[in-house]
């Protein structure tokens, strides 16, 4: 889990201009990091890419909301 954590943060950190050590399981994309809907499919295709999961499905994204729902959401992907 600390591995796709920490590819997460670097992923996050680039997109939204923040210092990877400012990203926690905590961390909100709308609250903390004001993301859009167009920061948050961007987020989402660079998930993709990265852990190469395929494509992420609409229902799928509405339970994304931090970025330890997208953590939770990725072991599951991986898991399999």
């Amino acid at each position: 889990m600390q591995d796709v954590f920490e590819r997460m943060q670097r992923i996050i950190a680039d997109q939204f201009s923040v210092e990877p050590d400012e990203i926690t399981l905590e961390t909100a994309f709308e609250a903390d990091l004001g993301a859009d809907s167009v920061d948050l499919v961007e987020l989402v295709m660079s998930m993709e890419e990265e852990f190469d999961i395929g494509e992420v499905q609409e229902d799928e994204l509405a339970a994304l909301s931090t970025v330890g729902d997208c953590v939770d959401f990725l072991n599951s992907k991986l898991d399999r």
